[in-house]
Order: structure tokens, then C-alpha cells, then sequence
């Protein structure tokens, strides 16, 4: 193994933990299978909020800095380290400063040879500092990311004859567009119905066919894409929004994320409302001939005739934009703003729908 220090990075959690098993084989090559499980220890980085993420990153290097009491190498696994800048959410900066106090300590402590530090990370901003320590000491990996979920779907379509091809299989072209549009984009859900499809076909088939894909594989759930809810809310529909919001609350750290999604909604929507309100917009998109001066603000806002929002998007954010009053949405992203400051210093992720309850129902 030649890097002693590793990050990957990246949304789909089945190619990081792939990626982190392979890189352990590798650091554990000369080590005796029974003493393999214990050479590792994983440090769970998924922490919803401020005091856990202190707790998560001195465990992290208590870990790192501790050498191997009678295992011969030993590995550190930073697993799902979800508070690293960009992640989604604001880092408290308490967190933020023991994060690069951290990772600057390690940087200008080379590790022994016997040891090896794993990371892997939905997400981080590269040109924060956190992640120019990591260049300057370590090997990064980042899997690239769709948004949209047609992209998804399709680069999953394209990955797939390689992740069939580890179960020996291969797929009928018309197969695999029905097994991905079963199965959904996430890569373990598709391992994890490769697997069943071979022991369906057993174990001299080599092709799977549509008729074998209909039989067998299994409907996915499907992906709420976080503009679901802010479609929901910004239309006002209280019922869907609630609906939509719940897919999202399945593991902690989710408030966090939707805070700011829904703060940049109520932000974006105060600008569409003003827009009515002075006439620079209608139904139609922005009026031609606006003062420079109300373009640039516009531009700077992130909704304006010069960005790259279609007309469409403008449209559908002063249709929107019309069904509340400028102070109606004031007042909700200084409550969303303030529910998200909460939830960064360790209130629960269900503040969070309580605020938007609150908003919607009120709207004052």
C-alpha cells in the first residue's frame, strides 16, 4: 500500500465503503486473517450535532496517535464524516477550528509504518482548509455525484455491467434499462439485487433476460429529491410538504441539511416577491429594459436575468413568491435560520419541521 493516509469522497456510501475495504486489504496484506479484525478501528464521523462532532474528532485522533498494542499494523477508519465544510450544513466553529487543528497536527506528524488512516465523506469543500491538508498528506478519491435523478439512473445504467460482471453475470440490452429502472440509482441496492438475481439463475447462467428482471428484481423506493419539499412548500401545501419532509428524516443529521435548503427557498423567494411587488417580474419572467443597477442585485441574489436559471424557474418562483406576503417570508427564513443554528448546537432534527409547521400554518 503506498499512501499511508486515504479520503474518499463522495454521496453514494457503497463505492466509499468499497473503496475504504480495498484499501484495508491492501494495508492488511502481511497480516495474519485472525488478527485483521482487530487491527481496525472504525470512528463513527455521522454526528448530528456540535458536541457529538467534538466527541467524533477526538476519538479520531486519540485513535490515529495510538500505536498498536500487539496487533502489527493497525488502521484507522474515519467512517461517514458528515461535518466536514460542505457537507451540507454549517459547522459550528468550535468544530471547525478542532477539525483543522486536527488534521494540521497530522499533517506534520508523519505516521509510523505500521499505520494507515482511512477517510471516507459524503462531501467537502474543496478550497476549504480542511481539504488542503488532505491534499498536502493524503491519496483523495472523489466519486463523482449526480443531482439529477435522470442522471443518476443513467450512470448507474452505465456502471452496471461491471458490478454484474462481479456476480458473473451479464445483462440482455434490454434488460438492463428494466433492472435500473426496478432497482433505483443506489449502488447498494443494486449489489444487493445482482446477488439475488444470480441465485435466481444459479449457477451456470451467465445472461439475465427482461422476463428474469420482472420476476425477480425487486421495485426501489425511489428517490425524494429535496425539491419535492421545496416545491411542496413553496406552493404551500402543507400536506405534501410534510409528506415529502419525512422521506428525509431517516437518519440524524438530516435537519441540518434541509435548514439550508429550505433558508435558501425562503431567501430566494423574498427576492421573487419584492420583484413582484416593484413590477420587475410577472408571470411570464423578468421585464425587459430593468435599471442596471437592479439587474446586478438580481445577478447577486442568484435569480436574476443574468444567472443561469431558465424562464421556467423564474416563473415558477413568482408563482410561488405570490401566494406570500414579503413579510410572511422574512419572517420564515429568520426562523429557519434560527431552527438550523439550533440544530448545529444540538437540538433535535425535528425542530426543524416544527419551524416549517409553524411557517406554513401561520405564515407570521
Amino acid at each position: 500500500m503506498g499512501a499511508q493516509i486515504h479520503l474518499f469522497v463522495g454521496e453514494d456510501d457503497w463505492s466509499l465503503d468499497n473503496a475504504a475495504r480495498k484499501a484495508i486489504d491492501r494495508a492488511l496484506a502481511d497480516v495474519a486473517p485472525e488478527n485483521r479484525v482487530s487491527a481496525v478501528e472504525i470512528i463513527d464521523g455521522d454526528q448530528p450535532n456540535a458536541g457529538l462532532q467534538l466527541d467524533s474528532i477526538r476519538a479520531c485522533e486519540d485513535s490515529v496517535t495510538t500505536p498498536p498494542f500487539l496487533d502489527p499494523v493497525k488502521v484507522t477508519w474515519w467512517k461517514n464524516v458528515s461535518f466536514f465544510p460542505g457537507g451540507g450544513g454549517k459547522t459550528a466553529e468550535d468544530v471547525k477550528k478542532a477539525l483543522e487543528g486536527f488534521l494540521e497536527r497530522l499533517s506534520q506528524a508523519p505516521l509510523p509504518e505500521n499505520q494507515f488512516f482511512l477517510v471516507t465523506a459524503p462531501a467537502l469543500l474543496k478550497t476549504s482548509i480542511c481539504a488542503k491538508l488532505f491534499k498536502s498528506m493524503a491519496e483523495v478519491v472523489e466519486f463523482a455525484t449526480e443531482k439529477r435523478a435522470a442522471d443518476k439512473l443513467a450512470a448507474a445504467l452505465a456502471r452496471l455491467p461491471e458490478l454484474a460482471a462481479a456476480e458473473g453475470l451479464a445483462f440482455a440490452p434490454d434488460a438492463a434499462q428494466a433492472f435500473i429502472a426496478r432497482a433505483g440509482a443506489d449502488t447498494r441496492t443494486i449489489v444487493t439485487e445482482l446477488a439475488k438475481m444470480r441465485a435466481y439463475l444459479g449457477p451456470d447462467a451467465k445472461q439475465a433476460t427482461a422476463d428474469d428482471v420482472k420476476q425477480i428484481t425487486s421495485m426501489g423506493p425511489g428517490e425524494t429529491e429535496p425539491w419535492d419539499v421545496t416545491n411542496a412548500v413553496g406552493d404551500r401545501n402543507l400536506a405534501m410538504a410534510r409528506e415529502s419532509l419525512q422521506k428525509f428524516a431517516v437518519k440524524p443529521g438530516w435537519g441540518v441539511f434541509m435548514a439550508t435548503i429550505l433558508e435558501k427557498l425562503f431567501r430566494e423567494l423574498v427576492v421573487y416577491r419584492d420583484a413582484l411587488d416593484r413590477g420587475w417580474l410577472t408571470s411570464y419572467g423578468w421585464k425587459k429594459g430593468l435599471p442596471a443597477e437592479a439587474v446586478r442585485a438580481l445577478d447577486d441574489a442568484g435569480v436574476g436575468p443574468g444567472v443561469s436559471k431558465t424562464n421556467w424557474a423564474c416563473t415558477r418562483g413568482a408563482r410561488q413568491a405570490a401566494k406570500w406576503t414579503l413579510r410572511e417570508l422574512r419572517v420564515a427564513r429568520a426562523r429557519m435560520c434560527a431552527a438550523r443554528e439550533k440544530v448545529v448546537s444540538g437540538s433535535e432534527d425535528g425542530i426543524v419541521e416544527t419551524e416549517l409547521l409553524r411557517i406554513m400554518m401561520k405564515g407570521k
